[in-house]
């Protein structure tokens, strides 16, 4: 097992890289593929080894049997893109831990999450509040004074809006009246539910779950859909579906496109 360990190290952590915790990356990434595969690190090793020599996955699925213990051409075209997407992943995660420290908001709670972050885009989630970006409307509205009323308004919704806003109406900050108090009161949450990483993954998730995508033809245009329909099918030589509205859930879509590819 040691030796198999010294093994992973020496391909994974050559001279070159002087740092650790890169050669601990890289490891976990082996470990992580292997476990995706059900197959043994020293495997994933020995391919990635072979990818990075520049073998194509036809070659080592067919002459390199050996070295992979026979990892067939699916397990091998998987191992592929996932060690390109987990390395996009921590190169990307390198950039924004060090992004936010620099900005000297990286606290050990973020940079936990930060680690911990399994896909691109829940890593972009969490980097979003942090990210640079042109001067919004929400921000304009914080440089005005008017974060205090969003936050009432958001911790207290039985509040008298208008009344509340009144009190922040100021010319000299460019809040002229009532309206322009209550738009920065909304632009600011706008923003700050937007960049909020848990709530964007509970919005993914509920689409994912019952999300539905829906078809109407047009009012006047049926018949003449319905006969387009007729006339490609009869083209392909195949039998013209009924013509009419219909809704697919999210998930069926998704499975009818995977199919398609």
């Amino acid at each position: 097992m040691e030796a198999d360990q010294n093994a992973l190290s020496r391909l994974y952590c050559p001279p070159c890289f002087s740092y650790q915790w890169k050669c601990l990356t890289m490891q976990s990434i082996a470990a992580r593929i292997a476990s995706e595969l059900t197959v043994r690190p020293e495997q994933v090793a020995a391919t990635v080894a072979l990818l990075d020599e520049g073998a194509s996955v036809p070659f080592i699925a067919r002459y390199r049997k050996e070295v992979t213990g026979s990892l067939d051409d699916t397990q091998l075209r998987y191992l592929e893109e996932r060690l390109r997407y987990l390395r996009e992943l921590e190169d990307r995660r390198s950039a924004v831990l060090s992004s936010i420290a620099e900005q000297g908001k990286l606290s050990p709670e973020l940079e936990r999450d930060i680690r911990d972050a399994d896909t691109k885009t829940r890593l972009e989630d969490l980097y979003l509040p942090y990210k640079p970006k042109r001067r919004t409307k929400g921000q304009i509205a914080i440089e005005a004074g008017l974060e205090p009323l969003a936050d009432a308004l958001f911790d207290d919704p039985t509040l008298d809006s208008e009344q509340q806003a009144a009190t922040f109406v100021d010319a000299d900050k460019g809040v002229a009246d009532v309206k322009a108090a209550l738009d920065g009161a909304k632009y600011i949450l706008m923003e700050r539910f937007a960049e909020n990483a848990s709530l964007l993954e509970r919005l993914r998730s509920a689409l994912r779950e019952d999300g539905r995508v829906a078809s109407r033809v047009v009012a006047g245009r049926r018949q003449v859909f319905r006969l387009l329909r007729i006339r490609r099918a009869a083209e392909k030589g195949a039998f013209a579906p009924r013509a009419g509205d219909f809704t697919w859930s999210q998930r069926r879509c998704v499975e009818h496109c995977s199919g398609a590819g």
